[in-house]
């Protein structure tokens, strides 16, 4: 009717319509007997006739306008809302427009990089469950098919099989979600690149029972590293949160950086190493452990609000304690014998990471735990009290190749102040993503990886004055960059020009965050100046592994330039995978508990602003670098000569000068003041030449020769009064 109107035509009529009247009419008209018409007759007709043409058009009018609405209502719809932010007091959204954005859909369609499984059932079923999630553990070499090779026959002590490391550097990311209920006869290995998550709302919800390892992971490579035993020195980027479990054998997880173990209840022993296999450290966090917790050989680890039921032994150099319960061991300086052991019985701030859960009905909730400040509430685990987000308000961001897609597609989420939860896969991002709201989420399943933009723009920003931000469960990695800016990183958090203390009563939160300069790509000159830089205040960082990649991955056909050190990778050399520091903090009261940065070509970690926490430190200085590396004074931790007040507990610095005769004079830098509190601080000559003559300030003791290798040289405090070499 509308286009009728338009052009003057009558619309046709429904066949319904009654139209007897006017036919009757039209004969009459037609069969009328001309007459001559007045002017005044003729007169009246022009204005009847002028009449209906005005009506027609405020009809006409009426009907353009009405549609017109109809069209912008529904543009208004569907384009992103314009939300201006308030950069004095954070952003905040306008709840008039809210109501436009449209909801996501839940239960989410999931990818293929996402795999739920349900409870077996019945024999059959609980075989075909562990066949499935075989195909998703790291590849296996029997001892058959690996001396079928060599003309040497097995020796009777090595295994049958070994896990390898073939996925080392693989972009492909996994996540194991497991539906609540009892998980009987269930064991796998846990992949690169892969997590297993539990759906329930308490870590008991899932449970692996009556199995011999359940989820765990092993040390890898046994026949060509250091046979039989293998390695645990790269089992990276691995991860198990919110299950049960109860295996015959004792929980199994021989595996170093980025490969938390969170929100879980162990209810046997939790054995972290395997054998004689060596370990570089890891990260137990808001757990309960029923057994005995066995370091074993791990150089150091960070165990934060876990019930330790049967206590923990051995470990090699370092153990850091925050905010845990049970029969928690006592500090000790570790200057005589064993490891030095760091304990914090009264941490003032406690988040932990938020986590994904699946109702009865299938639809997923984005569950926030809140920051904790009573006593009571930063001690032992803690399941339960978290806010409860319907995925209705929740993207879950599909990964694609184009990098222009995947920015507009995760920002436009962002602006309408969704919360954003990662699939598993490789982001690459023409520009950064920013976060500009309180309170948003943004959480990666699967080790969800972002690649940095190519002009060296972060891969996030953070707006400053914008409190209680959740950054979680993502790998953060460099680019080649194509462009620059004045100051290129993965992450920043604030703006240099923008004084902001942060919200102390509702504290932002970074939570398995690890960054990575070079390693999986096949150009060495990925680069970034600085992985992460916290401008803002009242930040809370729990467990995040910086590094700079000291192994890549080989080219085809390739041959690894130091085949001793390891025959599967190429070793970085200088001038490749360039990033000059790992972390700069400026913001006020900010904490790190659990903190690695490793073989960035400066300092490793610069801490400027003040009141600032680090509990559990592990930093190894660069492999490749020359000797103006101690020329310019660099160190593995310097606290910045405005600092007045700084706390740091259980820092570990170690060297190994691969390719230059490197002597650093210290290991840590700090300006003296009295409220700068230090305590189990060491460093470690790890193998090569070189090595660090001091601890802390030029004082403290230093390894001499060959001798001292693997050997902590240790200071009680940031006065090294007591300096000993244990």
């Amino acid at each position: 009717q509308l286009s009728s109107l338009i052009s003057g035509k009558r619309a046709p009529r429904h066949p319904d319509e009654d139209t007897a009247g006017e036919d009757a009419n039209r004969r009459i008209t037609i069969h009328r007997p001309l007459e001559l018409e007045t002017s005044s007759s003729l007169d009246i007709k022009l204005e009847k006739g002028r009449r209906r043409r005005i009506n027609r058009f405020i009809k006409l009018f009426v009907v353009l306008a009405a549609a017109l609405l109809i069209i912008a209502s529904l543009i208004w719809r569907v384009l992103p809302v314009n939300r201006e932010q308030d950069n004095t007091a954070g952003g905040t959204m306008d709840s008039s427009k809210k109501d436009t954005v449209e909801d996501e859909p839940n239960p989410p369609i999931l990818p293929d990089s996402i795999h739920i499984f349900y409870p077996p059932k019945t024999q059959t079923e609980i075989e075909a469950l562990n066949a499935k999630l075989s195909k998703f553990s790291d590849p296996i070499v029997t001892k058959e098919e690996f001396f079928s090779k060599t003309t040497l026959p097995p020796p009777p002590n090595y295994p049958d099989f070994t896990y390898a490391s073939d996925l080392h550097f693989t972009s492909k990311r996994t996540a194991l979600l497991f539906a609540p209920g009892l998980y009987e006869g269930i064991d796998f290995e846990v992949a690169y690149y892969t997590s297993v998550l539990g759906l329930g709302a308490k870590p008991t919800d899932v449970t692996f029972t009556n199995c011999d390892k359940g989820p765990h992971v092993d040390a890898i490579n046994k026949f060509t590293t250091r046979p039989p035993w293998g390695s645990g020195l790269d089992t990276f980027w691995r991860s198990v949160e919110n299950i049960a479990t109860n295996p015959r054998e004792g929980m199994r997880w021989a595996a170093s950086q980025a490969a938390p173990l969170r929100r879980v209840h162990v209810q046997s022993d939790l054995l972290l190493f395997e054998g004689d296999a060596w370990a570089s450290g890891g990260v137990l966090a808001n757990a309960i452990v029923d057994g005995q917790v066995n370091f074993g050989g791990q150089q150091q680890y960070l165990l934060r609000n876990v019930e330790l039921k049967q206590g923990a032994v051995n470990g090699a150099w370092s153990l850091v304690f925050v905010g845990c319960t049970g029969e928690t061991p006592f500090e000790n300086s570790g200057l005589k014998s064993g490891p030095s052991i760091s304990v914090d019985n009264s941490p003032k701030l406690r988040i932990e990471k938020p986590f994904i859960t699946m109702k009865e009905s299938g639809e997923f909730e984005l569950r926030v735990p809140l920051a904790a400040f009573s006593q009571s509430d930063v001690l032992g685990s803690q399941f339960g009290g978290e806010e409860v987000r319907s995925f209705t308000g929740v993207k879950l961001g599909v990964p694609s190749t184009d990098g222009a897609d995947n920015y507009l597609i995760l920002q436009k989420a962002l602006d309408e102040g969704k919360d954003l939860v990662l699939s598993p896969g490789v982001y690459p991002l023409a520009a950064s993503l920013e976060v500009k709201y309180p309170n948003q989420v943004i959480l990666g399943l699967g080790y969800a990886t972002l690649k940095a933009p190519l002009n060296g723009s972060p891969c996030i920003l953070v707006h400053p004055k914008v409190p209680g931000v959740r950054i979680a469960g993502i790998m953060l990695e460099a680019s080649v960059l194509t462009g620059t800016i004045p100051s290129s990183s993965l992450l920043q958090w604030g703006m240099p020009d923008v004084d902001d203390v942060g919200d102390s009563k509702n504290p932002s939160l970074l939570s398995d965050v690890f960054c990575r300069v070079g390693g999986a790509s096949y150009d060495r000159h990925v680069s970034t100046e600085v992985m992460i830089q916290l401008y803002s205040g009242n930040i809370y960082g729990d467990n995040l592994w910086l590094w700079r990649a000291d192994h890549v991955k080989l080219h085809p056909g390739e041959e690894a330039n130091f085949p001793h050190i390891s025959p599967y990778y190429r070793q970085t050399v200088m001038g490749e995978c360039q990033v000059r520091n790992g972390m700069k903090v400026y913001g006020q009261a900010v904490t790190m508990v659990g903190l690695f940065i490793e073989h960035t070509t400066e300092d490793q970690l610069i801490w400027e602003g003040d009141n600032g926490y680090v509990a559990f430190y592990q930093c190894e200085l660069p492999y490749d670098v020359d000797l103006s590396y101690a020329d310019k004074s660099f160190v593995g931790y310097r606290i910045g000569p405005d600092v007045k007040i700084h706390t740091a507990r259980g820092i570990g610095i170690y060297s190994n000068f691969r390719d230059f005769d490197v002597n650093v004079a210290t290991a840590i830098s700090h300006p003296g003041s009295d409220g700068i509190v230090m305590s189990n601080l060491f460093t470690v000559y790890l193998d090569n030449q070189g090595k660090i003559n001091s601890v802390v300030n030029g004082k403290g003791p230093s390894a001499v020769s060959e001798s001292d290798r693997g050997r902590p040289f240790r200071c009680s405090d940031n006065t090294c009064s007591d300096d000993i070499g244990s």
